[in-house]
């Protein structure tokens, strides 16, 4: 897909001194897009110049414009001397990549026919940008106008991921309505460090911080545009939950890593009818489209398949993956049909498009990156799981295939999934991946949340245009407890669930989802609390006790997750902070003994970490944290585990007791006195947080 870039310098503001002299500056601009190179005219004598230049013209690839950054330099110029840098602006072109709404996007579900369009004139950004200097910082800022325009040059032996959105919002941004959640997107690129090549040696530390810079920003677009055609792949259009890492590993280079959520996103007042349609590079014919069955006639029993490419991307570091186990994942082998989380199957809105393609595999890992969702997806919390790994960095030979990195983190993953696995769930949530390096050593965790989640189809949000669709408009499935796609809508807050029996009590409870079993008796305020798991069936020690709201299923003492608090659940009290950290020293070595050494002391300084966390949850007479989140920090001579999180006293698990100090160590006066001040502090604590006892 070519495209043109436009690009108009008017003017400059608050620039520096640059000639002692006169105290002005003879600026201009010089605009560097990929390989070309553009300078305007210099506004002599001045330090708010007026250029209004002509329109400086780039035509690239899409690839490229994802890519390169726009790069705007401020120079000042001199007769007789060398031209002086005053400072740079990068803009990421990418936000100008998105089509505008009602433009039509390629994705999985599309047919390839090669067509050359223009995208609505092309989208625009100006405004004032701060200029900035690696050596001196802000230094004035600048005023421009830039133009991108996308011509559509689609073939079936290319994608583009250009249209595909990005949200760091570990939820679903306001106004939009995820129909799909596909599962985890992840991508790793690596390349040279610019500030360990041997032309640093040579050049001027600015010129060093520049080449870094546009090092960063290159790899930054180079990621986001290949998870961009992992998402197409799954037949989603955006990424939700995303989070883009750097790993400086000095001599051995830079790695880049890109995770996220892949789901498929409508905008809420738009009928929901029209996403597979929306975003298909075919058109379908007027008479197909008037013949679309509407909402409220009875959709055809028979089984279909949804048309997607397989959900797993693998590299030629993943080819042990296909011997792995698939059990417990989101999707089943078994289970070929699925539907969209409309509850209506997307060949009804799109048959032409649906019937070619295979059906859909198993997804590897059960993974999202998401933090908050909505009253019913989430069935049933297990806790919080950790994978940690200790390398030793090396250089990459190839950086085309940074096969040693790929499989690092692979067996963080499948450590997390046997973790899944072991508490019965079929899901992580709120899973992040974090990385700390010292000299040549790397500590790495993936840290995450089991939890079992409602999988099935679920009802569409009315809208407007679309009125509520009747029973009778979805299609029924195989009785199996897994699907082959996250289908959800999750900006509801209502799903599609079998209607509510009174329990003994006079209250109301759900019946048994397909995922979990749950009793009658179980209401929506404590069943997310409730073990999914058989308390023998664990090959390590629990203390479980009667749940404090029904009184029937077993939950566990102590609660830790990495999402956020979920919606329903009773909380007793007020929240707070909950903040531990430790400390440990070790020996200054390097090499593989180092590595040993953060290797012996990672398990007892997390040990430690967590069992500061719970003593100073019961002290302030909490007995869950939400939104945790552990960070290990590594140095020459020191260690470091911090743990952090939101800490509440939830009804349904039983109230922490009262801390006691063992009296070893003390004198029975020290003793007594720290015991009374101890028990000052947790009552202080406690009626600060309105938990009563």
């Amino acid at each position: 897909m070519p495209g043109k870039v436009k690009v108009k310098i008017v003017a400059g503001r608050n620039l520096p001194v640059m000639d002692r002299s006169s105290d002005t500056t003879d600026a201009y601009v010089e605009i560097k897009l990929g390989n070309t190179t553009f300078k305007t005219d210099v506004c002599r004598k001045s330090l708010n110049p007026q250029w209004n230049s002509e329109w400086y013209r780039f035509e690239m690839d899409d690839a490229e414009l994802q890519d390169e950054p726009l790069q705007i330099r401020l120079m000042d110029h001199d007769t007789y001397s060398a031209n002086d840098a005053i400072g740079k602006v990068y803009l990421d072109l990418n936000p100008l990549l998105l089509p505008p709404q009602g433009t039509t996007v390629k994705t999985a579900f599309s047919d390839s026919v090669t067509s050359t369009n223009s995208l609505s004139g092309g989208n625009t950004m100006s405004g004032w940008f701060p200029v900035y200097d690696t050596m001196h910082g802000i230094r004035g800022e600048v005023n421009v106008i830039v133009k991108v325009e996308l011509f559509s040059d689609f073939n079936k032996f290319r994608q583009s991921s250009c249209g595909v959105q990005f949200f760091n919002s570990s939820t679903i941004p306001h106004g939009y309505h995820a129909n799909i959640v596909h599962g985890m997107v992840e991508e790793l690129v690596v390349s040279d460090d610019p500030e360990y090549q041997w032309i640093d040696k040579i050049r001027t530390p600015r010129a060093s911080n520049e080449a870094r810079q546009t090092q960063f920003f290159k790899l930054s677009g180079e990621v986001q545009r290949k998870i961009g055609l992992k998402v197409l792949d799954f037949g989603g259009n955006a990424v939700i939950g995303y989070l883009q890492c750097f790993d400086l590993e000095a001599e051995c280079g830079i790695v880049v890593r890109g995770l996220g959520t892949a789901v498929s996103l409508v905008r809420s007042q738009e009928p929901i009818h029209s996403l597979p349609c929306q975003y298909s590079e075919e058109t379908v014919p007027e008479e197909t489209a008037a013949g679309l069955p509407p909402a409220s006639v009875k959709v055809s029993q028979s089984p279909v398949k949804l048309s997607t490419t397989p959900g797993i991307h693998r590299r030629s570091s993943d080819s042990d993956l296909s011997i792995t186990p698939k059990g417990n994942s989101l999707t089943s082998s078994g289970d070929r049909s699925s539907v969209t989380g409309s509850g209506r199957a997307f060949q009804t809105i799109c048959p032409k498009l649906a019937l070619k393609k295979e059906p859909i595999e198993p997804m590897e890992f059960p993974f999202l990156t998401m933090n908050k969702f909505p009253p019913g997806f989430v069935v049933s919390i297990a806790s919080t799981v950790v994978a940690t790994s200790v390398k030793l960095s090396e250089r990459i030979s190839n950086l085309e295939e940074p096969e040693s990195r790929d499989a690092w983190w692979m067996e963080l993953r499948k450590e997390i999934r046997n973790h899944m696995r072991a508490l019965s769930c079929n899901a992580v949530i709120g899973y992040s991946e974090n990385s700390t390096i010292c000299d040549d050593v790397c500590v790495l965790s993936a840290t995450g949340t089991a939890a079992i989640v409602n999988v099935r189809p679920l009802v569409n949000p009315p809208t407007s245009d679309t009125p509520e669709p009747p029973a009778s408009a979805t299609i029924p499935l195989p009785a199996t407890k897994q699907l082959s796609n996250m289908a959800s809508s999750l900006d509801r807050t209502e799903f599609e669930v079998p209607p509510l029996k009174p329990d003994s009590g006079g209250g109301k409870s759900r019946l048994p989802s397909d995922s979990t079993e749950q009793p009658e008796s179980a209401s929506p305020g404590c069943s997310l609390l409730h073990l999914p798991f058989k308390h023998a069936s664990l090959p390590f020690p629990i203390t479980t006790i009667k749940c404090g709201i029904c009184k029937k299923q077993q939950v566990p003492d102590l609660m830790l997750a990495t999402i956020e608090p979920p919606e329903g659940m009773s909380v007793i009290g007020r929240s707070g902070l909950v903040h531990a950290f430790v400390l440990r020293q070790k020996q200054h070595v390097r090499g593989e003994m180092n590595a040993c050494t953060v290797s012996d002391h990672l398990p007892f300084i997390q040990f430690d970490v967590y069992k500061q966390l719970v003593n100073k949850l019961r002290v302030n007479g909490m007995n869950a944290v939400f939104g945790l989140k552990i960070q290990i920090c590594l140095g020459e001579k020191v260690m470091a585990a911090v743990a952090s999180g939101t800490g509440m006293c939830l009804e349904a698990l039983p109230l922490p007791p009262t801390p006691n100090i063992k009296h070893g160590g003390y004198e029975s006066k020290d003793y007594t006195a720290v015991m009374k001040a101890l028990q000052e502090n947790v009552k202080r604590n406690r009626e600060f947080y309105q938990v009563n006892q």
